[in-house]
């Protein structure tokens, strides 16, 4: 059957509604692509529904593989590389048969090359499964070769391994080419290997009394995986240091510089800071992100008026955007989506970053390199000379990127940039400090955004339990400011809203639950948390969101802001003007089983 019937199956079976279906048939006449590959970028379908839809179409059979073992003996006769190229996973064996789900079943080149790896005389079942499911088993798989990879380095070095804690969510996959001869190279690769495929953020291996210990940020949150003996320590740093085009003698003083590796095809840039201490040195390797494909501002986690404050703020030609928060709060990806939201042909827009994180098409991004003097002042009044209309500037950091910022955005341009702020509000008075006079922060800021980066709790294993009267108390005390808002019939709208959408896509229902009456007369809420399961590795969470407070830089606020108030005198005033705080944007998100009270006060407190 064609592609067109997948459309035509999903409306019929009320699985996509009809402005889905007039969004792709819009699409299909100004673009060469399939309507599959439109319904996905629209995300207008889950994976799975996808799958099944396809899967009753063709008379293809369906098959959940997060929901069964597969046996490591079936996935081993099949080199691991293959699977990974083919996306398939064999996951039963009989006497000549031999199931295989896959991403694409219509692949005959890939069905065709996975025949060749069997006998003759066994037959191959093609089912189809979804993208998350095949990754999990794969990721799983290479995960469970990386004990034996290190083992095997180590027994050549004849040292013994002392700890390697390889937990359920250990998800790694092989490098493209061939991995390091040498021990310490295979030993560097797959610590490497394991931080693209766990989504690791920063890598740290540091040397302690007895023993080298290798922790990943993931999801936000440092977790240990991997214990080495301490003989190996100079021999690793010495490995990455070559890696770096570091100097391999130098220990005295800190290093920094960076490399690329290929995984995939995508490119990923590793920047490398080396300090010493007392028993060593301490490498921390940042995976710096680059893909643009898949990211928008509205996936991060902004909706309702902050995201609608936030674009309003976007679409004028003039002023300033500021987005606050510590280090690791998803600054500078709010700032690539807002790029992205704003990229036109018809606009000039440049960046200043250190170091460029995410590559953003159309845009020119220029890389900040203080050590010849290209700072962000420098290279913003050169900016300025390039005739922009949007102006990007990674970080406000002293008083004269400051004043240049504001001195632009007075001439006519659009100037985005960051703060290490706690609040929204916090962004004022510490311009003020910079040297920025209250007039014309009042007369050049449009907003600003303060964000944090909970995490998200896993889809696959998440569960609904009943609050205490204490956290509920605590619920409506936060939520007491907020105008209008009334828990139960928020939740009961939020529910019934779920199940709606659940049963208009043919989807699961909703986890969501609707208070109850308990004994006492008082209603029983539900908060919701992940058991913990194979595919969040135990821990209950996949992913991160974002919880935001959006400052609207009204007529009142400026007023305030030239009156020279306090942070807090404009926090309460926008909080009567109808800003939810991120505190309470977290709380919503808990109730709607996005994220856990637990995480929003954790990032809140950074």
């Amino acid at each position: 059957m064609s592609q067109t019937s997948l459309l035509k199956y999903l409306q019929q079976n009320n699985l996509i509604d009809s402005e889905g279906v007039r969004k792709v048939l819009l699409e299909r006449t100004k673009s060469n692509k399939t309507e599959e590959v439109i319904i996905k970028e629209l995300n207008l379908v889950d994976e799975d529904v996808l799958a099944k839809a396809k899967s009753a179409i063709f008379n293809i059979p369906f098959i959940d593989l997060s929901t069964i073992t597969v046996p490591e003996g079936v996935l081993s006769e099949v080199p691991i590389d293959n699977l990974s190229r083919y996306r398939a996973v064999p996951f039963e064996r009989g006497q000549g048969y031999v199931k295989i789900a896959m991403e694409d079943p219509f692949d005959i080149q890939a069905t065709q090359a996975l025949q060749s790896k069997y006998p003759q005389d066994t037959r191959v079942q093609v089912y189809i499964s979804t993208p998350a499911s095949i990754s999990l088993i794969l990721d799983r798989r290479v995960g469970d070769m990386m004990g034996a990879q290190v083992a095997d380095a180590l027994e050549d070095a004849n040292i013994p391994v002392t700890t390697l804690d390889a937990g359920p969510d250990d998800s790694l996959e092989a490098l493209s080419g061939d991995i390091g001869s040498a021990p310490v190279a295979r030993i560097v690769n797959s610590i490497l290997q394991y931080a693209v495929k766990s989504k690791s953020s920063d890598v740290h291996i540091e040397v302690l009394e007895n023993r080298v210990r290798v922790r990943f940020r993931i999801n936000g949150v440092m977790t240990e995986r991997l214990t080495l003996p301490r003989t190996l320590s100079a021999a690793i740093v010495s490995r990455i240091k070559i890696m770096s085009n570091l100097k391999i003698d130098e220990k005295r003083i800190p290093q920094d510089n960076r490399f690329q590796i290929q995984v995939n095809g995508s490119k990923i840039d590793v920047r490398v800071s080396i300090m010493p201490m007392i028993y060593g040195e301490k490498v921390v390797l940042r995976l710096l992100e680059s893909d643009t494909e898949n990211i928008s501002l509205e996936d991060t986690g902004l909706r309702g008026h902050a995201y609608k404050v936030f674009v309003d703020a976007l679409s004028v030609t003039n002023g300033i955007v500021l987005v606050t928060g510590p280090t690791g709060s998803g600054k500078t990806r709010t700032l690539a989506c807002s790029l992205m939201k704003v990229n036109d042909p018809k606009v000039n827009i440049i960046s200043l970053e250190n170091p460029v994180e995410i590559r953003v098409p159309g845009v020119t991004q220029v890389q900040i390199n203080d050590d010849v003097g290209l700072t962000f002042a420098n290279a913003l009044r050169a900016v300025l000379r390039q005739d922009p209309d949007i102006v990007m500037v990674g970080e406000i950091r002293d008083g004269e990127t400051a004043q240049l910022a504001v001195q632009a955005s007075l001439t006519g341009h659009l100037v985005l940039s960051t703060l290490h702020t706690n609040s929204a509000a916090a962004a004022i008075p510490r311009l003020v400090d910079m040297g920025i006079e209250p007039y014309l922060l009042a007369s050049t800021i449009r907003t600003v955004a303060a964000q944090r980066l909970p995490r998200r709790i896993c889809k696959k294993c998440i569960e609904a339990y009943p609050v205490t009267p204490e956290v509920l108390r605590n619920i409506n005390e936060v939520m007491g400011s907020v105008n209008g808002f009334d828990l139960i019939a928020y939740i009961n709208k939020l529910v019934a809203s779920k199940n709606s959408s659940a049963n208009a896509e043919g989807a699961e229902p909703t986890v969501l639950k609707a208070p109850e009456v308990g004994p006492d007369g008082v209603p029983v809420v539900y908060l919701y948390k992940g058991k913990g399961c194979d595919f969040c590795g135990g821990t209950g969470y996949a992913g991160r969101t974002g919880i935001f407070e959006v400052l609207d830089i009204t007529e009142k606020i400026s007023r305030m802001i030239m009156e020279d108030v306090t942070d807090t005198d404009i926090r309460n005033a926008a909080i009567e003007q109808g800003m939810i705080t991120m505190i309470q944007d977290g709380y919503l998100k808990a109730l709607e089983g996005i994220t856990t009270l637990e995480e929003v006060l954790r990032v809140s407190k950074e």
